[in-house]
């Protein structure tokens, strides 16, 4: 009835191929959709919005469904928005240090591109080798190179999205020094789909430097000392740490050559350095093996008291911003649930990644309570007919 229904309003208007019948590769948390919409570009995406919101349907927008897994169960899911070829574009300007990046891009394919340029997004998300542009943005996925250049959410100069109703918008100028009016493109970075779709981006971009290195400790470090030496950013695998410096090479030997009066480690340079870094922060293996993933962002003075008791599992720390990824196999709602308030009094806070359904039903995966009440109006403004990604964000929105 709902593919019937769909077929009847839009089929007319859209390509031959923007409707199929679903298959494993959509399903969330269980549950598989009625129909997916498969749109061309945004002139599709807009019409088949406005289908789905004439006819009140759940629909969960995705590029190529790595993240799928995060956020609570949906309270209906009828249509699986398939956004992989809605917009592909990748424009650098090198000039400007701005890029601008369509959702159906790859985040390795916009790195390439850039760095042809000798330019490259400074950020190192999870997931990034099997991310859309449209996934990093809409989760503001980031990682610890977020201690230097900050968070996905903060160099978004831009966003254009579609809404719920089908309207085509623009939040932001495109502008470094923006203070015109509310900053709505940062609601709907982090939003994870439940405002709008998301078709595009422009955000700041920085300059490769002359040296990368990433040196490997065989112990790990204070905080005060790690930022006395500098790093543009700091990871611990399952108690190995990883450092990484940046700049001309005068600059970053001084800084080894500071490690060095602390610590021993090994060093990689150039493109050796770049492709362990980002297989270290992409978390593959801990996100591939691992039934459920949380995350855990405390105060960086706190971190690693929040981390004492916890199960053993697969633990990536991020000491200078304050996070940590823990994956487990074997847990329950109650020793989450305990785990959760202490987290909590001690000043930080636990979301559950990713888990499976049996779990989900039992605890609130975001476990924030915070400005419910503020988050609420927002998403009846921008969402009045709660069809967006229904009840798989904060508070059940």
């Amino acid at each position: 009835m709902i593919l019937e229904t769909i077929l009847k309003g839009i089929e007319k208007e859209v390509s031959n191929d923007a409707i199929k019948e679903p298959t494993s590769k959509y399903v969330v948390d269980g549950l598989m959709p009625k129909v997916v919409l498969y749109p061309r570009d945004v002139n599709e995406l807009s019409i088949m919005m406005r289908g789905i919101s004439r006819e009140r349907l759940g629909v969960i927008p995705m590029v190529n469904g790595s993240k799928t897994f995060i956020g609570n169960i949906p309270k209906a899911y009828d249509v699986a928005l398939d956004l992989s070829r809605v917009h592909r574009v990748i424009e650098p300007d090198p000039e400007e240090m701005v890029g601008v990046y369509g959702v159906s891009a790859s985040f390795n394919e916009v790195q390439e591109v850039l760095r042809r340029v000798s330019r490259r997004l400074p950020i190192d998300p999870p997931l990034s080798g099997r991310s859309s542009i449209g996934g990093v943005f809409s989760c503001n996925l980031f990682g610890p190179l977020a201690y230097t250049f900050m968070t996905t959410r903060d160099i978004t100069l831009r966003v254009r999205a579609v809404m719920p109703d089908g309207t085509v918008v623009r939040w932001g100028t495109g502008m470094i020094k923006d203070v015109a009016g509310y900053n709505v493109k940062r609601l709907f970075i982090g939003s994870c789909g439940s405002l709008g779709i998301i078709y595009e981006v422009m955000s700041r971009i920085a300059a490769i430097p002359d040296v990368i290195a990433v040196a490997k400790l065989n112990r790990e470090l204070d905080l005060l000392i790690m930022r006395r030496l500098k790093p543009y950013g700091a990871i611990v695998v399952n108690g190995t740490m990883y450092l990484r410096f940046e700049g001309v090479k005068e600059e970053v030997e001084y800084r080894l050559s500071k490690l060095g009066e602390v610590s021993g480690f090994d060093v990689f340079y150039g493109g050796e350095a770049e492709e362990l870094w980002y297989r270290l922060t992409s978390m593959d293996e801990l996100f591939d093996n691992y039934s459920v993933v949380i995350k855990l962002v405390m105060p960086q003075a706190r971190l690693r008291d929040a981390l004492d008791g916890l199960p053993s599992g697969y633990l990536v720390k991020m000491p200078m911003i304050g996070e940590a990824y823990l994956g487990v196999n074997n847990i329950d709602v109650n020793t989450l649930s305990t785990i959760r308030s202490r987290i909590n009094d001690l000043g930080g806070y636990l979301i559950i990644l990713k888990a499976p359904p049996e779990l989900k039903r039992g605890i609130d995966v975001w476990g924030l309570n915070q400005n419910l009440d503020i988050m609420s109006k927002l998403k009846s403004v921008f969402d009045p007919l709660g069809i967006m990604s229904p009840g798989r964000f904060v508070g059940g929105l």
